[in-house]
Order: C-alpha cells, then structure tokens, then sequence
C-alpha cells in the first residue's frame, strides 16, 4: 500500500475529505478541510485515489471529539468530528457546488438563504430499520458495513431516539431469553429485520420474519415494554427487502396512531409514511405554508395530506403509494376538510391529466428529483408558482437549469433534516417569468 501526504481542500457530497496528488483527486474519510493527513492508499482507480488517514499532521480548528463511539467503522454518518455549525455551512457550499456544475445559473445572485439548523441535532430518528444478526452468541440490531464486514450495533446509536435506543436494548433481551434466531436463509426461518417508529411517545413496532413468524412469549413480554402500543410482522422470504408487498398481520395494540403536526392532530397506520425527522419535518412544512398564498394547487407525492390538510386552498393532491392517500383521506374526514382531493394514481400520468384539464396557481412537488414529464407539464401548463422539496442537490440543480428560461428562483432555502450526515432537504420556490 502507498503512503503519501496530502492536504483535504473540501469536503464530498457524502461528506468525504477532498484532496489531490498530482492533480488527480483522492477521497479521504474522516479528513476535514485544512487538515494535512498522511494517507494510504488502497485503489488507484484511473480517475481518482482512495485513501485512508494514518496520521493527522494539521488538524483542522473545527475537528471535534466524535459524538459517536462508532465514528471509526460505522458508514451511516461521515460529519460526527465536524462542529456543528460548520456543517450547516458545508451543506450551503454543496448545494451551491451543485448549482454551479449544472446550471448557468448566475450564483453570485441567486436567493440562497443559509442552512436553517436542525431542531435536534443528536436524537433526532424516529424511525429506524434494522437487521436483525447474530453475534458472538446473541440477536443483536446491527448493520454490516459493506466496505470492511464490521458490524455496527445500532441500539446506542447517538442520532436515533434513546427511547427507541432504549427499547431496542430490552427487544434484544426479550428476543435471546426467548431463543428467537436470526433469519436462515436455507431453511426460510427466523428473524430479518425489525422497524420501529416512534409517535408522539408511542412506539410501532413491525417484524420482518421468516416464515415461522415470531414466537407468542416473544409477543408477550414485548407488549409489556413501557410506550410500545403496537407489534405487528410480515413474512418475506425473498431475496429482494422490498417488505410492504406482503400483508402485514396485527399482533398486539393499536392500528393506527395519533399525532400533532401545524395545528393539526392526524393519523399514520403502518404501511403509510411517516418521517425520519418529525420536528424538522413540521419546521419544513411550516416553510412551505409560508410560501403559499390564494389560489388552487396541485400537489404531488403529498404522503399521508398533512400539509395539504393544513391549508384552505382548493387542491388536488396525489401520491402513488395506496396506503398513504388511505390514511390521507381518513385524516381528511378526521378534520371536517372539503377542500383537498386526494388521488392515488401514478405521478406522471396525473401530472398531464390535472395540467390538461384546469389551471393551478401553485405546484408542489416532493421527492429526489422532477421527471422529464413534470418538467414538460409545468412549462406548458405555465403554473405561476413550483414549488420543489429535493434531498439531491444534484437532481435539483439540473431540474433548475430545465426550468431556467421559464421561472425565477424567489426563494432557495436549505434545510438541515439530518445532522452530522451529509444529507439535507432544499425548498425551492419558483415564480414564472
């Protein structure tokens, strides 16, 4: 292996240190910018090194004690030695790198507000799915890390909730008192994986199993867990983990839970969407409510209605996943709400149909990235306000440069919904010209 020195210029968009050796790029993890590290390398791709720090020789001012005792192995976040506010700061800088690669976009003048922190920086996952494995004698939730095969064991996880740490611990206990196994592949039994959702303080728990299921003494000491109010499992013997295709089957407590959001108390069954990040979530909402005036809307990927029922506008709202346009309508008659349509269909196809047939004032659209058939339908329908929600700086970047000709950018605003990752929301208001 090759050792050499380098100085980290910036940091990747999974977070990586940045630097060069001979004008070819070389990725670093765990290096921050200003540092000079002595690297090894272990691949010399054609276009790029890949290298791993061996010693710091100058260390960045903003390099803190690691909130993670995983920080080494662990490949879930890459910012866990960065003070937090310079990561707020790394995520603008990316989103404008993006900006500056895709689009002809004059920067300099563009309307991009600084990251807006997060609510809760550690502690902030109500939701988590995770392996099920078994490890030096026991049932453990871990994740093997697919560059080195270590196994993260994720029930102290800094970023989850401790609740969901904590009852994470006692399933452990629970599970290898009652001689549950993890899932054999061979004979198509025992335990794959677990998810768990917070609510409000109510914790959802669903199990993917083999198809023996999942023992009733298991069930039982399980239900009796302070703050769990539901255990439900799917079998799935697959190769693929694609779980929400198979019936789920109700094992204990309630089907459906309750919880506050802009004002608003809704619903969320088990198959439906619920957010990774709640509180950021409702401050993201309250971000889109604030750019939306008079007039009519169409609304894609809209979830379970919860910004959609939050308003007064005449709106169509669509979302392909049945399960969420079921509970969008339940919280519909919930809250008494007239205004808002829900429809589960496809999001392309509706997009031509509803574009077709009548005029919006706004649209709203969720997700990675618009498809080339959204792009097409904005432009021709010529919706005076888009408003987009992207996770991909780059996928937004390029969305942008389509609509350039067509629509200013009035607000660009990112948000910080997963701190010390190097993943971030980015709301995007356009006004057409």
């Amino acid at each position: 292996m090759r050792v050499t020195q380098i100085e980290i210029k910036k940091l990747g968009i999974n977070g990586e240190g940045i630097g060069y050796i001979n004008k070819k790029v070389c990725f670093v993890d765990n290096a921050l910018p200003g540092e000079v590290v002595e690297v090894e390398l272990d691949n010399d791709n054609p276009r790029y090194y890949k290298g791993k720090v061996k010693k710091y020789i100058k260390q960045s001012s903003y390099r803190q004690t690691t909130i993670c005792k995983e920080d080494e192995h662990c490949l879930g976040c890459s910012l866990t030695c960065y003070k937090y506010d310079q990561q707020l700061i790394y995520k603008k800088v990316l989103l404008k790198d993006a900006l500056r690669k895709y689009t002809k976009l004059p920067l300099k003048y563009l309307p991009i507000r600084n990251t807006i922190p997060g609510s809760k920086v550690v502690g902030y996952k109500d939701v988590v799915n995770l392996p099920v494995t078994y490890f030096q004698g026991k049932v453990r939730f871990g994740i093997y890390q697919r560059e080195s095969k270590y196994l993260t064991l994720m029930d102290e996880c800094v970023t989850q909730n401790p609740m969901i740490n904590e009852c994470l611990q006692q399933i452990e206990d629970i599970l290898n008192d009652c001689h549950v196994r993890d899932y054999n592949e061979k004979f198509k039994k025992g335990l794959r994986f677990i998810r768990m959702r917070l609510i409000g303080n109510q914790i959802q728990i669903l199990f993917v199993t083999g198809n023996d299921g999942i023992k009733e003494e298991a069930v039982k000491r399980i239900s009796q867990i302070p703050n769990v109010k539901a255990i439900w499992y799917t079998i799935n013997t697959a190769r693929y983990q694609d779980f929400d295709l198979r019936g789920y089957t109700k094992l204990y407590g309630d089907s459906t839970f309750t919880f506050d959001c802009l004002d608003n108390t809704y619903q969320v069954s088990i198959k439906a969407d619920y957010p990774i990040n709640p509180i950021q979530e409702e401050v993201k909402l309250s971000m889109i409510q604030s750019m939306i005036g008079e007039g009519d809307i169409l609304s894609l990927n809209c979830g379970i209605g919860v910004l959609e029922l939050s308003l007064d506008n005449d709106i169509i709202a669509v979302d392909e996943r049945k399960e969420n346009i079921s509970d969008a309508n339940d919280n519909k008659e919930l809250l008494h709400k007239n205004n808002v349509q829900f429809v589960c269909r496809n999001v392309d196809e509706a997009v031509i149909t509803y574009c077709k047939k009548r005029s919006f004032d706004y649209m709203i659209v969720r997700g990675e990235g618009l498809s080339d058939t959204m792009i097409q339908s904005i432009i021709l329908s010529k919706i005076k306000n888009v408003i987009i929600v992207s996770d991909h700086p780059s996928s937004l970047a390029k969305n942008l440069e389509e609509l350039r000709e067509y629509y200013k950018i009035k607000t660009m605003l990112p948000l910080d919904s997963y701190p010390y990752t190097a993943k971030f929301d980015t709301i995007v208001q356009l006004v057409k010209n």
